[in-house]
C-alpha cells in the first residue's frame, strides 16, 4: 500500500511571531504549576504558613504586629483562593477537551467504517415537569453488525434558544437492563455538545460485543429547562425520534404535568403509509399521558409529536 507523503521544503513568508505580555506568561505559569505540582506544593505550604502566622499575630499581637497578621491572612487565603479557581478551571478545561476530541474520533470512525449497530426496539418516557425541567428514561437494544463493537452512541437536543449556563447541570446515566436480580450496573458514558442545543452521548462497552449479539440499555437523562417554553405557554414544542435503520417499533410515552390540557399534532407520519397510534390517557397520579406508538419505521425519518398548551 502506497503512503501520501505531505513535501515539507514549502517556504511560507516568515511571520512575526506574537509578543507574550507578562501577564499572559504569568498565568501560563501559574496554569503549569497548578496542574503538574503535587496535593502540597511549595506555594500551598509558603501560603498556609502566611495563614498561620497572620492568625497568630492577628489573635495575640497588638498594634502594627495584629495590622501585619491581617495582611498575612489575607495574602495567604487569596493565593489559595487563586489556587483554586485556577485548578478547576484548567482541569473543566482539559475535561471539555478530552470529550470533544473523544467524540470527534468516533464520529471519524463512524463516517469511515459506518454505523455498526441497528437499533431494534426503542422506548423513551418522557417526564415534563411544571417548571419546564425534563427528566428521560430512554430503554433500547441495539443489535451488534460487525465482528467487535467497542461503543454506541445517541444524540438528543433541545428546540429553543436555551441559557448555555445550564449545560453543566444536564446529566445522563446509562445502566445495563436488570433482570433476576442481575445488572443495573454502569457503562462508562462520554458527553459532548455538538453545538449550542445538541449533546451526543457515547456509551462505552464493558467488553467488545460479538456480531449479532444484543445489548440493552437504560438511559436517564437531567435535563432543566429542556420545556420551559412550553409549559409557560411562550412557544410549542416539537419531541422527535429518528433512527439510523429500519426499525421494527417505536414508542414515545410523554407524561405532562397535572391540570395540563394540551393540543396535539403528529409530525413525520401519514395515515395509510405508515403504521402508528397516537393516544391520550391519564396515569395514576391524574397527569395527563401521551403514547405514540410506531411500527417499521424507516431509517432517518424523523417521527415525533408537536405539542401547544390549549
Amino acid at each position: 500500500m502506497g503512503v501520501a507523503r505531505a513535501r515539507l521544503d514549502v517556504q511560507e513568508p516568515a511571520r512575526r511571531a506574537r509578543r507574550r505580555t507578562p501577564g499572559s506568561a504569568i498565568g501560563s505559569r501559574w496554569r503549569d504549576y497548578v496542574v503538574h505540582s503535587g496535593v502540597l506544593g511549595p506555594v500551598e505550604v509558603v501560603a498556609a504558613a502566611l495563614l498561620v502566622g497572620g492568625v497568630a499575630l492577628a489573635g495575640f499581637g497588638s498594634g502594627y504586629p495584629r495590622t501585619a497578621g491581617l495582611g498575612l491572612v489575607a495574602g495567604g487565603a487569596a493565593v489559595l483562593l487563586a489556587l483554586l479557581v485556577l485548578n478547576r478551571v484548567e482541569w473543566r478545561r482539559r475535561d471539555r477537551s478530552g470529550r470533544e476530541l473523544l467524540l470527534r474520533y468516533g464520529d471519524a470512525l463512524e463516517k469511515r467504517h459506518g454505523r455498526k449497530w441497528a437499533v431494534r426496539d426503542w422506548l423513551q418516557e418522557v417526564d415534563i415537569k411544571s417548571n419546564g425541567d425534563v427528566r428521560q428514561r430512554i430503554a433500547f437494544t441495539i443489535v451488534v453488525c460487525c465482528d467487535e463493537l467497542d461503543f454506541c452512541s445517541f444524540t438528543d437536543r433541545v428546540n429553543w434558544d436555551w441559557p448555555v449556563r445550564l449545560k453543566r447541570r444536564v446529566r445522563v446515566k446509562v445502566r445495563s437492563v436488570e433482570v433476576g436480580g442481575e445488572g443495573g450496573t454502569r457503562f462508562g458514558v462520554s458527553a459532548a455538545w455538538l453545538d449550542h442545543q445538541r449533546l451526543k452521548t457515547m456509551i462505552h462497552l464493558d467488553e467488545p460485543a460479538p456480531r449479532d449479539a444484543e445489548v440493552s440499555f437504560v438511559v436517564d437523562v437531567d435535563w432543566p429547562a429542556k420545556c420551559a417554553p412550553f409549559v409557560k405557554g411562550y412557544l410549542p414544542d416539537e419531541l422527535l425520534v429518528s433512527f439510523g435503520n429500519t426499525i421494527a417499533c417505536a414508542r414515545y410515552v410523554i407524561t405532562l404535568p397535572a391540570g395540563y390540557h394540551v393540543r396535539v399534532d403528529k409530525l413525520g407520519l401519514v395515515p395509510g403509509r405508515d403504521v402508528y397510534e397516537l393516544t391520550q390517557s391519564v396515569n395514576d397520579a391524574g397527569r395527563p399521558r401521551l403514547t405514540l406508538v410506531v411500527r417499521d419505521l424507516p431509517a432517518y425519518r424523523k417521527v415525533g409529536v408537536k405539542l401547544d398548551v390549549a
